[in-house]
């Protein structure tokens, strides 16, 4: 019983950022980390995996994760797993040199000249490591400073966003936030807290590259996209840039993965409306830090738990809330408690901020299922936000695109078509086109009409 209990542990992170293994150990393999490109233009960033091996990203969004095979390496699709029958051959470090293709038809890749500077740089009595990167022979850039989703991990070794965006002429500056890699602190989840390290690790950018910035702005992936408009009300900035995330609190990240549990098992509108009262009851005890609510999570789960929709309730904590009682769950929770901002409503920050936004939105997101996001989003529209918007189908948090199986459960292939080109295009001219020739439902600043409510 005391070993189950502990996997409560988890209930209190927002697994909300698709990626890697949380520690990447193996510093040796460091050295072929970078940006390479082919004689024909294509861009592939070259990142360390935990396992020893790597992951290759191509700018037009696919990927794949290598892995050594005795004397050499093996790629496998996505984060399938399985062989996407492409062979790869890296070059010893000093090479700067990467192949890969079909085997018979691999295609060179040569490492590009980035200048790069690692810095540490003070905030709030903590350390922080950071790194500018900057395209080798641009005078003046775009600037994008990366805020981290929820990963433990270090974002300087992970992070491939920066290279690919490099590709397209743009800077950026990554930090490890708080209690990750190489800065100091405690990790935390408390929004404001990280917004004031994003702020201050904009200054240093700032410090950097003085007018060699020819604008400036964040880039926020899931759980920092909670956090780059709180920055982006507090300082100036010129852009933010909205990657899978939510405009609705971090409860409703719960809710919505229950509502979504319920209807792929089959339930309807009136079961779904249950689950979520009682995923309301789950948030309001994680909110108070399982110091208050359990009358009514009692009262809820004794009054459901003979239902047939019962069993199929996960989200984010509350089916691992369920069967644990009162005294255990006061007990367990507040061991693990890591300062998440569940109380923030976006909603106080969006309709007052002037900074033009770019929103991506996987519409399959099981993580941060995007339905009331999408119309939150359109209301600021109409409302004249300066907010362009991004709908990608059959994606998934991470911007993941998902394929059918014979299986039945979609196979993660890639990132959406052209992912890393978008970002950088919106950065640079405010370019939506690789969206819509993706696919994508695409819905510009100022075009938007107020949608229906609710039902």
């Amino acid at each position: 019983m005391i070993l189950r209990a502990f996997t409560l542990c988890v209930i209190l992170t927002l697994a909300a950022c698709a990626g890697e293994p949380r520690d990447l150990p193996v510093a040796s393999i460091d050295c072929r980390t970078g940006l390479y490109r082919s004689a024909e233009g294509q861009a592939i960033a070259l990142t360390p995996l935990t396992s020893g091996g790597y992951r290759w990203r191509k700018d037009n969004g696919e990927t794949g994760a290598v892995e050594a095979d005795g004397d050499s390496w093996r790629t496998t699709r996505g984060w399938t797993g399985q062989s996407d029958g492409a062979a790869i051959e890296l070059g010893a470090c000093e090479d700067g040199a990467l192949r890969l293709g079909l085997e018979g038809a691999l295609i060179a890749y040569a490492r590009q000249p980035l200048e790069v500077t690692d810095v540490t740089f003070e905030h709030d009595g903590l350390s922080f490591a950071g790194r500018l990167i900057w395209p080798a022979g641009v005078a003046r850039a775009p600037l994008a400073v990366h805020i981290h989703g929820s990963e433990r991990w270090s974002a300087i070794r992970s992070n491939a966003m920066p290279y690919l965006l490099a590709a397209q002429g743009i800077a950026s500056f990554v930090y490890d936030k708080r209690g990750t890699g190489r800065s100091d602190g405690a990790y935390t989840q408390d929004f404001h807290v990280l917004a004031g390290d994003a702020i201050a690790a904009l200054a240093q950018a700032r410090a950097l590259a003085g007018d060699r910035i020819s604008s400036a702005g964040f880039v926020g992936a899931s759980q920092g996209g909670w956090i780059g408009p709180i920055a982006a009300r507090q300082t100036n900035v010129d852009f933010v840039v909205v990657l899978f995330g939510l405009a609705e609190g971090a409860l409703a990240e719960d809710r919505g993965q229950v509502m979504r549990d319920l209807a792929e098992a089959g339930f309807g509108a009136e079961e779904q409306a249950r689950a979520t009262a009682l995923s309301d009851a789950a948030g309001a005890i994680m909110a108070s830090n399982f110091r208050s609510g359990f009358a009514e999570f009692d009262r809820l789960r004794a009054l459901y738990r003979g239902e047939p929709w019962y069993g199929a309730v996960r989200g984010e904590f509350t089916g691992q809330m369920l069967p644990y009682p009162e005294f255990l769950l006061r007990l367990i929770g507040p061991m693990h408690d890591i300062g998440t901002s569940w109380e923030y409503e976006p909603m106080t920050v969006l309709p007052s901020l002037d900074t033009p936004q770019f929103w991506m939105i996987a519409a399959e997101d099981a993580e941060a299922p995007p339905e009331e996001t999408i119309r939150r989003l359109h209301t600021l529209q109409a409302n004249g936000r300066p907010i362009d918007l991004a709908i990608y189908p059959n994606a998934d948090h991470g911007m993941i695109q998902l394929a059918p199986t014979p299986e039945g459960a979609p196979a993660r292939i890639g990132h959406v078509r052209d992912y890393f080109l978008q970002v950088g295009a919106w950065i640079n001219t405010r370019d939506l086109s690789f969206a819509r020739n993706a696919g994508a439902e695409v819905h510009p600043a100022g075009l938007a009409e107020a949608p229906p409510p609710p039902p």
